[in-house]
C-alpha cells in the first residue's frame, strides 16, 4: 500500500470513529462557512485601509512603533493610556491596522459558525434595530456583515455608540468601503460614496459613553472589548459591576425576543467578567446559546487571584477559547512581526444569549438536570487543546458540560477542535474525577 493510500485510510478510519463517537459536531473557528469575497476583503484589509485612509512613508515607517505601544497601553502599561486614545491619529492607525484587522479575523470565524437562534432577534423582526456598544471602528458590525450574508437583506438600524466621534466617522468609512465590495448592481460596482444609499443596514452615531441614552429600544445589542477597559479603570468589585453593567445594558433592549452578545480578549480577568455577566443575564431570563452547552452554572468561572480554588481544591478554569493564526492573512502575520508582536495563536471569551418568557426559562433550568443518564445524549463544549494524559496512555481535552466540569478522555480518536460542540452519549455513570483538576471523566 502506497504512503497516499495509507493515509487516506488512516482519514477514512478516523472519520468512520468520529462518526460513531458523535453525531452533531460544531466548531468555532472553521474559516468554511465564511463567505468567499469576505475571506478576500480580510486578507486584503491592509489594502482597503490603504484606500480609505492613506498613509504617507513616514507614517508607515511610524506605524509599528505605535502598534508596538499601544499594545503594551492596553496589556501591560494601561496607565499610561489616555481616555481619548482613538482620537489621536497616529493611535487611531494603529488601532485599525493592526488590532481591527485582528479582531475582524477572530469575530468573522465566530460569527460564521454561531447557531441561527444566536441572531433571531435580527432575523425574525422586519426592522429591527441594533446597538453597538463601545463601537469604536465598528468592527463587530463590519465583522457581522462578513460573516453572516443572510442577515444583509435586513432593514437593521444600526446606533453605534462610543467616546471617539473619530473612530466612529473612521470606522464608518470602512464599514461602507468593506459591505460596497459584497454588493453589486445591473450597473456594475457600487462606490463607497453611494453605498449609505442602497446599504439596507443605517448606521447611526452616537457620541458618548457606556449609558448614553438612545432613542429607540433595541431588539439586539452588542460590545466588542469594551468591558476590559472600563474595568481597568474601576476599583469596585468585578461581581458588583458585572450586575450594574448588565441592568445598564438590558435597559437599552426591548422586553421581548432580544438578544445579546458579549466579547473580550481571552485572558483570565476578562472571562471571569463574562462569567458573572453570564449569571447576571441567566437571573433576567436570558438562555446561553453559547458557548454554553446548559444554563447550569459556570464550572469555568475563572479566579480572581491566584489563590481561588474550585471546589475540589484546585486551580479553576477561565473560559477561553483560541486558534492557530497559520492560516491568518499573510501580510498581517508580517505586520504582526515587524511591529515586534508575532501572534501564533488568537483567542477570546465571549457569551450570546437570548430572552425567554418565564415559563421557557424554568423548563431550561429543568431540562438542564445533572443526574446522568437523564438523557441518550449530552452537548459538551471542548474548551482546551489537547492534553497528554500519561496515567491513562491517551490524550484528552477540559470541556464544559451541564454535569460541569469534563475532562474527555480521546478514546475513539475524535480529535475535537479547541471550541467545538460534541453530542456524546450521556454517561451512565459519573463519579471518576481528575486529580489534577477535580474534573469529571467521560469518554469520547
Amino acid at each position: 500500500m502506497t504512503d497516499e493510500r495509507k493515509r487516506s485510510h488512516v482519514h477514512r478510519k478516523e472519520s468512520s470513529q468520529r462518526k460513531k463517537t458523535s453525531s452533531i459536531r460544531r466548531e468555532m473557528f472553521s474559516e468554511e462557512p465564511i463567505p468567499e469575497e469576505s475571506r478576500k476583503i480580510i486578507a486584503d484589509f491592509d489594502k482597503i485601509v490603504a484606500d480609505v485612509r492613506g498613509l504617507s512613508g513616514k507614517q508607515k515607517i511610524a506605524l509599528f512603533g505605535l502598534i508596538k505601544n499601544l499594545s503594551h497601553q492596553l496589556t501591560d502599561d494601561r496607565n499610561s493610556r489616555r481616555l481619548g486614545y482613538m482620537n489621536e491619529a497616529g493611535y487611531l492607525s494603529a488601532y485599525i491596522n493592526y488590532f481591527m484587522w485582528w479582531n475582524l479575523v477572530r469575530l468573522t470565524r465566530l460569527f460564521a459558525n454561531l447557531p441561527k437562534t444566536a441572531f433571531e432577534s435580527l432575523e425574525k423582526n422586519d426592522n429591527p434595530v441594533a446597538i453597538d456598544v463601545g463601537s469604536g471602528t465598528l468592527t463587530v458590525v463590519t465583522a457581522l456583515w462578513l460573516a453572516r450574508p443572510e442577515l444583509r437583506a435586513k432593514k437593521i438600524t444600526w446606533y453605534c455608540l462610543d467616546l471617539s466621534q473619530t473612530a466612529l466617522s473612521a470606522g464608518e468609512e470602512l464599514y461602507l468601503s468593506i459591505s460596497a465590495r459584497t454588493i453589486r448592481k445591473e450597473t456594475g460596482e457600487v462606490s463607497r460614496e453611494s453605498a449609505p444609499e442602497i446599504l439596507p443596514w443605517k448606521i447611526i452615531r452616537v457620541k458618548g459613553a457606556f449609558g448614553t441614552k438612545i432613542k429607540e429600544k433595541a431588539d439586539f445589542i452588542t460590545c466588542g472589548n469594551v468591558f476590559n477597559e472600563i474595568l481597568q479603570r474601576n476599583e469596585m468589585p468585578t461581581d458588583f459591576l458585572a450586575k450594574k453593567y448588565t441592568g445598564e445594558l438590558l435597559s437599552y433592549l426591548k422586553d421581548e425576543k432580544s438578544g445579546v452578545f458579549l466579547v473580550e480578549p481571552g485572558d483570565p480577568h476578562s472571562a471571569r467578567f463574562i462569567s458573572l455577566m453570564r449569571d447576571a443575564l441567566i437571573r433576567q431570563n436570558y438562555s446561553p446559546v453559547a458557548p454554553c452547552p446548559h444554563a447550569e452554572e459556570c464550572p469555568m468561572a475563572g479566579r480572581t487571584h491566584g489563590r481561588t480554588t474550585n471546589a475540589y481544591g484546585k486551580n479553576a478554569k477561565w473560559c477561553n477559547f483560541a486558534f492557530d493564526t497559520e492560516t491568518a492573512p499573510k501580510n498581517l502575520l508580517k505586520l504582526s512581526e515587524k511591529a515586534g508582536l508575532p501572534k501564533e495563536r488568537a483567542g477570546l471569551s465571549f457569551v450570546t444569549a437570548k430572552k425567554i418568557s418565564e415559563k421557557d426559562s424554568q423548563n431550561t433550568v429543568s431540562s438542564g438536570k445533572k443526574s446522568a443518564g437523564a438523557d441518550e445524549k449530552t452537548f459538551i463544549r471542548i474548551a482546551s487543546d489537547f492534553i497528554r494524559l500519561p496515567e491513562l496512555r491517551k490524550s484528552g481535552y477540559y470541556a464544559c458540560s451541564r454535569f460541569g466540569l469534563l475532562l474527555a478522555v480521546d478514546e475513539s480518536h475524535v480529535q475535537p477542535k479547541n471550541g467545538e460542540l460534541l453530542e456524546i452519549k450521556t454517561p451512565e455513570e459519573l463519579s471518576e474525577r481528575d486529580k489534577k483538576s477535580g474534573a469529571l471523566i467521560v469518554r469520547i
